[in-house]
């Protein structure tokens, strides 16, 4: 106990200290990268996270997340967890991203829709970003190309799934569901609604600001190709912005960056959160998700090059495949549902 609050102390003197550094020895750097999360707070992320956290409480206050989820009860059903409360959670997982789905998980767990296992079990299939980011502002502004922006959203999302509900199996289910309320549950104050989403974006916006800060300064001591690599794993909108101008490897690079998401991302759930929500299923399942969002993202990306301009050398006639046809993607998914299913029976 002593040596971990011994090396807690370490690792929080040392990041004052270094943060400090990066204020006088490059003054400029930090100005630049601190703007650049303003107009993001104040831009795509204002738009895809704030209507949300406001959405996302009231639908589980008022108890429609029970119902408006319905489509994604299946999916949680693979996960193992068969409360109805679960589907309004992955439902704004899927519009909002992450922060909208921690409240929503939040507020599951006070009304007692779900337990705070069950909860846990869902952050992996729900800690996400959001379609808005994901597709126009890292597909079409950072890469070009909001097809290339629909696959990483698709890639991210159902490899959330799978590595929950192979989590799930493997740890032997979520629970029960929770019994049903005897009482009436209380209706949520508009008014309160609204101030406690404002101050949640706000400290949001924090951590966003605070960790685009330390991505500048460990990219200003890198080379361009390596800058990619401390923004990926400190905050996700800077990790995809670096990971955008490598060339190559641009988008796997940003398939990477939204699957790790950040430190700062998984700080923000904690601090929406409460404490009984534990975030271990969350941790765990960034090594799963990984490669399976990367492997997934290139099985709908196009032919390499190289391919390509060797199928184009002959007749006219011949079609170039660049695409995975739709049933092979559906067969590779049935694949994936099979071995998970078998992981668990074993």
């Amino acid at each position: 106990m002593n040596r971990s609050w011994n090396f807690r102390r370490g690792v929080l003197l040392a990041l004052a200290g270094y943060t400090a550094f990066l204020v006088f020895a490059a003054p400029q750097r930090c100005a630049d990268a601190l703007q650049a999360g303003l107009r993001l707070c104040g831009g795509p992320l204002l738009v895809s996270l704030f209507p949300f956290l406001i959405v996302s409480a009231l639908a589980a206050g008022c108890g429609a997340g029970q119902w408006l989820g319905f489509v994604f009860r299946p999916a949680a059903r693979l996960m193992g967890i068969r409360a109805k409360g679960a589907g309004g959670v992955l439902l704004i997982g899927a519009l909002g991203g992450f922060a909208p789905a921690a409240v929503a998980a939040s507020e599951a767990v006070r009304t007692g829709q779900l337990t705070s296992r069950q909860a846990s079990a869902l952050l992996p299939a729900c800690v996400c970003s959001g379609p808005s980011f994901v597709i126009l502002t890292v597909g079409q502004q950072m890469l070009g190309s909001r097809a290339v922006g629909v696959r990483l959203f698709a890639a991210q999302l159902l490899a959330g799934y799978l590595t929950a509900a192979l989590l799930c199996r493997m740890q032997g289910g979520a629970g029960q569901a929770p019994p049903a309320q005897g009482e009436t549950i209380q209706l949520p104050a508009l008014d309160a609604v609204i101030a406690q989403a404002a101050v949640t974006y706000l400290k949001l916006c924090g951590f966003v600001l605070y960790f685009r800060l330390l991505a500048a300064g460990c990219g200003a001591l890198l080379p361009q190709p390596w800058a990619a690599l401390p923004a990926m794993l400190l905050e996700v909108c800077s990790g995809c912005d670096q990971a955008a101008r490598t060339g190559l490897w641009a988008s796997t690079l940003c398939c990477a960056a939204l699957s790790v998401q950040g430190v700062s991302v998984l700080l923000q759930v904690r601090t929406i959160c409460p404490a009984e929500i534990s975030l271990r299923p969350l941790l765990a399942a960034r090594a799963v998700h990984l490669p399976l969002s990367v492997a997934l993202f290139w099985l709908g990306s196009t032919v390499p090059v190289q391919a390509v301009q060797t199928f184009t050398t002959l007749t006219e006639r011949v079609v170039v495949l660049r695409r995975v046809p739709l049933d092979c993607a559906l067969l590779a998914f049935a694949v994936c549902c099979i071995t998970v299913e078998e992981l668990a029976r074993s």
